[in-house]
């Protein structure tokens, strides 16, 4: 992961003094974004070390002793979110719960793949990368820690272990890279900041959900918030080789495509 993170950020500053494809197409948004998640943790090492650290802890924890550790904060926050819920929040938090189900990821992951391919070949690669790689990651880390889902009062059927939430790994994967399809369609930053404010608050709100829904306990929310953003690193390191490779076109920066050739 800390391969995936310099090579991020490389990319990123790379992009910062060299013109790419994008730039010539009127795409500089995009190449130059007011912040990515290499910029971010790039000068905060020792944030991610903690982000690292905590969601280690919280795998270990989870696997040991039926998670007796974490049960003891779990149980008590998730018996106080289900005496306090009301048909108005039962009714909102399972309409944004579908935000992270498998159909709508699936689904919204391929048109944001079909939308990017006209702009930006690498941005539709990195987008399809994320939408398969998750169930992947999803199923390991699920099969390796072997959590029990809460068994309390569950208003809808959750299946499989509960660590960490998957709901909330395929909202990072499909609405943390909606600030990156929203680049390639407008110059205006403002815009830029209220698709990163949306994306933020949808993810939190279907994190929330399934604690809501009592389908996970809080830390296995946590969990995948706290994964995420190592996730979202790895993601902009295939987009950075993706640029170097394909570059927005699809073919390498410097070369002609193969009609412009046999124009000439």
């Amino acid at each position: 992961m800390t391969t995936a993170l310099h090579e991020a950020e490389a990319a990123h500053v790379a992009g910062r003094h060299t013109p790419g494809p994008c730039a010539e197409r009127g795409l500089a948004l995009h190449e130059h974004p007011p912040y990515t998640p290499a910029s971010f943790f790039g000068p905060r090492r020792h944030l991610l070390a903690a982000i690292g650290a905590i969601f280690a802890f919280l795998a270990v924890s989870a696997s040991i002793a039926n998670a007796w550790l974490l049960l003891r904060w779990d149980e008590p926050i998730q018996r106080f979110v289900e005496a306090h819920r009301s048909g108005a929040l039962d009714t909102f938090f399972l309409q944004v719960s579908r935000f992270g189900s498998t159909v709508i990821v699936l689904s919204a992951g391929a048109l944001l793949a079909l939308l990017s391919w006209r702009r930006c070949h690498a941005v539709a690669v990195a987008v399809i990368v994320a939408t398969l790689s998750r169930p992947l990651l999803e199923f390991v880390l699920k099969a390796l820690v072997g959590r029990s889902r809460p068994d309390l009062a569950q208003m809808v059927n959750g299946r499989g272990p509960s660590f960490p939430s998957g709901h909330v790994m395929a909202a990072v994967a499909l609405w943390g890279l909606l600030p990156v399809v929203v680049a390639l369609f407008t110059r205006s930053r403002v815009l830029w900041w209220a698709s990163v404010v949306f994306s933020g608050a949808l993810i939190l709100a279907i994190a929330a959900s399934r604690v809501y829904l009592g389908v996970h306990w809080p830390s296995d929310v946590i969990a995948g918030l706290l994964l995420g953003a190592f996730f979202l690193l790895g993601i902009e390191a295939v987009l950075g080789l993706a640029h170097r490779v394909g570059g927005c076109t699809g073919t390498r920066e410097g070369s002609e495509p193969r009609a412009a050739t046999s124009a000439e």
